[in-house]
């Protein structure tokens, strides 16, 4: 008898506890914002009457909320109450916002030298990222390998000027490079005729140089260029702009593209797709690579009823890898259960296996200024050119296909979108914040919308390619 009454207690205490309220966001009771607007989200019982500072509070039947709560400068003290049965839950936040600080601009301070010293240093990370401008949230415009030869022409902050002329600036981080030291003369790198090889994945080609140098390629249309900076070829040929191009068309359209260097020689290579591809099996063999974000500690995006994003991630995910299976592609994968996975890991798979096309499966969040109601829906985002159309494809769809806002196409550079080969598209399926879209992300069946509507997406972008 007594074993039943713990029984009988244990389940009301938990029943009790489950409708407890239960603030996710913010995370903490003190904490400061440079916002005009917060919002805070979490669950209690839905026959709850919720207020925020006295404000009645929507609950969805779940016992969601979402509530956007304006600031003031200074301390806000700001108070959240859920009251069912007589019985009354109360937490007390205190939000502090800050005033604007106008940003220093720091001087460019080029380096003292005449015509007859130059300043010299070379990369010493796998991926050292040259910018348009001196700052981290410059635009990206390629990540240069260890060993690369640079000069250097001024300093602005951290952040050094690189001697070359291109269609902008070029600048990189201290943390990227040796320390630079003056030297009295500039070099050209020696090339020597490019040769072309071909396999069953990439068509290459390898130029020979005397050392490394900075390099970019650029999609123009259905063209590809490739600059090398200060080089000659073995007639002292070089632009006036002491550089040199090569211009690439190997298809209608430019699929994954990257450059290399292997010992002495700088790689082109430019991936080849199917020569056949049946419209009625447009994924047979086509190699595809799924990154399921987060995973581990990185939980990710939390909803209000604290399910983390990263598991609503890997549940597509799955279901993702299975359809593409079934329709024959050849698919490899970052993660199939709850582990981490080092973020330039991902990407390195999808390189290890071959893949023509890197999709990245996400949920969304947003900071704490924005308003859940107003942005919500899918959003899918890509940096390079060749990444561009099937993007659009993938938010077209998702937006039809699951009856859910259309939240734009975005080109904006993160790691596991910003690899030109393979193809790479970062997919934004739904906001976590947003209570209507938690709920579906939850639901089984919304799961396996989202991945038949990402396959059909896949298998129309391939029928493109064949036209």
């Amino acid at each position: 008898m007594r074993f039943i009454f713990l029984i009988i207690s244990f389940f009301i205490f938990t029943l009790n506890s489950s409708f407890a309220l239960d603030v996710v966001y913010p995370s903490s009771k003190e904490f400061t914002v440079n916002a005009a607007s917060i919002y805070f989200y979490g669950n209690t019982n839905p026959k709850s009457m919720l207020r925020i500072n006295s404000e009645s509070v929507k609950l969805f039947d779940d016992g969601v909320f979402v509530q956007v709560v304006p600031l003031f400068y200074g301390a806000n003290d700001i108070t959240v109450e859920s009251v069912h049965n007589g019985k009354v839950e109360r937490q007390v936040f205190k939000i502090t916002r800050n005033k604007p600080i106008a940003e220093k601009t720091l001087p460019l301070s080029y380096v003292p030298r005449n015509k007859n010293y130059f300043l010299y240093t070379k990369t010493i990370n796998a991926r050292s990222t040259v910018r348009e401008k001196p700052s981290k949230s410059s635009k990206r415009v390629i990540e240069l390998p260890k060993g690369v030869v640079l000069y250097l022409a001024g300093q602005k902050g951290d952040f050094y000027k690189i001697e070359e002329n291109g269609k902008t600036e070029f600048w990189i981080h201290k943390s990227n490079i040796e320390e630079p030291v003056i030297v009295s003369k500039r070099f050209q790198a020696k090339i020597k005729q490019p040769e072309n090889e071909s396999d069953k994945f990439y068509n290459y080609t390898k130029i020979a140089l005397s050392y490394p140098v900075m390099y970019t390629v650029e999609q123009e249309g259905k063209k590809l260029i490739l600059t090398l900076y200060g080089v000659k070829d073995s007639n002292n040929n070089t632009n006036n702009s002491g550089n040199l191009e090569f211009v690439f068309e190997d298809d209608n359209q430019v699929l994954g593209y990257d450059g290399l260097y292997e010992e002495d020689k700088f790689i082109l290579r430019r991936a080849k797709v199917a020569d056949k591809i049946n419209p009625y099996a447009p994924l047979h063999k086509v190699r595809i690579y799924i990154d399921a974000g987060h995973g581990g500690s990185e939980k990710g995006a939390i909803g209000p009823t604290r399910v983390p994003e990263k598991d609503i991630n890997l549940a597509i995910s799955k279901k993702l890898i299975h359809l593409l299976k079934y329709k024959g592609a050849i698919v490899s994968y970052s993660r199939m259960d709850d582990s981490k996975v080092n973020l330039y890991d991902r990407v390195d798979k999808a390189k290890e296996n071959n893949a023509f096309i890197s999709l990245s499966i996400h949920n969304n969040s947003l900071p704490p200024n924005k308003n859940p109601f107003i942005t919500h829906g899918c959003e899918v985002y890509y940096y390079n050119d060749n990444a561009k159309v099937l993007a659009y494809i993938i938010k077209n769809n998702l937006s039809k296909d699951l009856k859910i806002k259309d939240n734009g196409l975005y080109k904006s550079s993160y790691a596991l979108n910003r690899s030109t080969n393979p193809i790479s598209v970062l997919v934004e399926v739904a906001y976590m914040v947003n209570p209507d879209e938690y709920k579906k992300l939850r639901s089984n069946k919304f799961q396996t919308e989202v991945a038949k509507s990402i396959a059909k997406s896949l298998e129309q972008f391939m029928i493109l390619l064949k036209k």
